[in-house]
């Protein structure tokens, strides 16, 4: 049996991040990119998310390791994305909001 067990990705909203968060699900629009890292929006914040292959689509779900960063809030680093184009936003966010 392996010695670390990962936690579940939590869906959260940038909003409602916390410091003992660490697996976390954020769904949301890239606003900006560069190489390295992009910036989304998921109508609540924006937060920074670590990635060296930024990805090409718009609307996104991501799950990764949110990282504190002294003097600015959280970043996340992104373990996968979920290519969210097709899923209705405001059926989602309903969704989301009744299970929070």
């Amino acid at each position: 049996m392996p010695s670390f067990i990962r936690k579940p990705y939590a869906e959260k909203f940038i909003k409602d991040l916390k410091q003992e968060d660490s697996s976390i699900a954020l769904a949301g629009i890239i606003i900006s990119r560069t190489d390295q890292d992009f910036f989304m929006d998921d109508g609540t914040g924006q937060i920074r998310c670590i990635l060296e292959n930024t990805p090409e689509f718009e609307y996104i779900r991501i799950f990764g390791t949110l990282l504190p960063i002294v003097g600015e809030g959280f970043a996340v680093k992104v373990d996968f994305v979920q290519d969210f184009s097709n899923v209705d936003k405001q059926l989602y966010l309903k969704l989301k909001k009744l299970l929070a």
